[in-house]
């Protein structure tokens, strides 16, 4: 018979799945775009912060080279008898500490267990190398994310189990969009350190080519009506013939940027008006403004001009002259991503191609135009083999169990993802509503 705090432990793992599972379906709206929602954080005042020392490279025993990785520290809900260990995946920015009222540390009330949230090598703070240069940038890839990951949370249950005399633990991992994929990969690659795992929006298949994206961002915005993606279709055609006239300058200018730059890259900008509220269950807001006003191309540039500005968004972070800065800047993310995404994943999104389905992004962003924005800003030839990558780890059928996946209906990323499986060990849940998108 098994002692009694680890028969209670087991317990526990299986009641925390089955909740996890629950909340997953009842609370569409709790994790919903956390990574951007400031509710869902703690300020940095009133965060528990602590570095760990990383090696540099996991699989290069000659590189002994370490840096200092920050991590968050949620202990007061934990019973270290009973409780279990939550790893909570930070991935493609700056690590911040989950609030009181997040997800996971509902969990951690809810079963009396700790949350550890540990920032990604090369984004906030955590900066292995002295710049991002494409030299060092190779130490960026997620197999060396996982292998922190794993190291970490190793030596931290081996902490617990001597510190408190309880047996060695294993960890729930929670993520979401590439920290969900993360997720999802730490518990096919380490099973013996990530007893489960839940992946919201896990993009877990690497897709050079992702048309499906385009594709999906023509599907939501039709859920608000025909009209609102036939507007916008009318918008960036309008915006494609003024760049091919001699005015192409004006085009640029319209949307705060005063400088010639390459089509692409204006055209990408452009699809992005429309993809981000898709992604992030802002589209019946779009829509409906869209849609409120004239039917008049001057009224229509004018309110995505407006959206834009409203949004934050500088048509400059699409230029390869911008992600080619190497200076490190702890509230940039723009060049790291786009390393992994050149180097590894890809998930480079191009018009839809499927029969019947019109583009929502302009033409002139194909794969080419993504190889030469990858050259121009790394200097090398660089691009991702998907199908090698997607071959190591399972893409959609990955061989694991114990995974959640849950996905918006809306979201452009779920064709990335695990959204319906033959393997009985693995939970898809796709949940559908007005607006359900990112890590809905």
């Amino acid at each position: 018979a098994c002692p009694a705090p680890v028969l209670i432990d087991i317990i526990n793992m299986k009641l925390i799945a089955i909740a996890l599972c629950l909340l997953a379906l009842s609370s569409a709206k709790l994790w919903k775009n956390q990574m951007e929602d400031e509710k869902l954080f703690e300020t940095e005042e009133n965060s528990n912060v602590f570095w760990y020392d990383q090696r540099l490279d996991h699989f290069n025993p000659q590189q002994e080279g370490t840096f200092k990785q920050r991590y968050y520290d949620i202990d007061q809900y934990w019973d270290p008898e009973t409780g279990p260990l939550f790893l909570y995946i930070c991935g493609e920015g700056a690590c911040r500490q989950p609030a009181d009222n997040s997800f996971v540390v509902n969990l951690a009330k809810k079963f009396n267990g700790r949350v550890l949230a540990l920032e990604h090598r090369f984004y906030g703070e955590t900066q292995p190398t002295e710049d991002w240069s494409t030299e060092n940038l190779r130490f960026l890839t997620p197999d060396q994310g996982l292998a922190d990951l794993a190291q970490f949370a190793t030596e931290k249950s081996r902490e617990f189990s001597e510190k408190h005399g309880i047996p060695h633990r294993r960890w729930i991992c929670v993520g979401g969009s590439y920290p969900g994929a993360l997720s999802a990969w730490f518990r096919y690659k380490y099973p013996h350190v990530a007893f489960a795992s839940l992946s919201s929006s896990g993009v877990v298949k690497a897709i050079a080519d992702y048309h499906e994206y385009d594709e999906q961002v023509f599907f939501s915005t039709s859920k608000s009506g025909s009209e609102c993606p036939e507007r916008f279709i009318k918008a960036h055609k309008y915006i494609e013939s003024i760049v091919n006239s001699d005015n192409r300058i004006e085009a640029f200018k319209t949307f705060g940027y005063d400088k010639d730059m390459v089509d692409g890259e204006f055209y990408y900008f452009i699809g992005d008006l429309v993809a981000g509220p898709a992604q992030y269950g802002g589209r019946t807001d779009f829509c409906n403004g869209l849609m409120a006003v004239e039917d008049d191309m001057d009224q229509i540039i004018e309110y995505l001009v407006n959206f834009a500005k409203q949004g934050g968004m500088n048509l400059e972070t699409y230029t390869a002259e911008f992600t080619a800065n190497t200076t490190i800047d702890y509230s940039k993310n723009m060049r790291q991503w786009t390393y992994q995404t050149c180097a590894n994943l890809g998930y480079f999104q191009t018009p839809a191609k499927a029969e019947g389905v019109p583009p929502m992004r302009p033409a002139n962003i194909e794969l080419d135009f993504w190889e030469d924005f990858c050259e121009r800003t790394f200097g090398i030839n660089i691009f991702p083999d998907a199908d090698h990558w997607n071959s190591r780890y399972g893409a959609k059928t990955p061989a694991a169990t114990k995974i959640i996946f849950t996905n918006g209906g809306e979201d452009p990323w779920q064709h990335a993802s695990v959204t319906e499986t033959d393997n009985p060990h693995l939970i898809p849940i796709v949940i559908d509503c007005d607006d359900c998108a990112h890590c809905v």
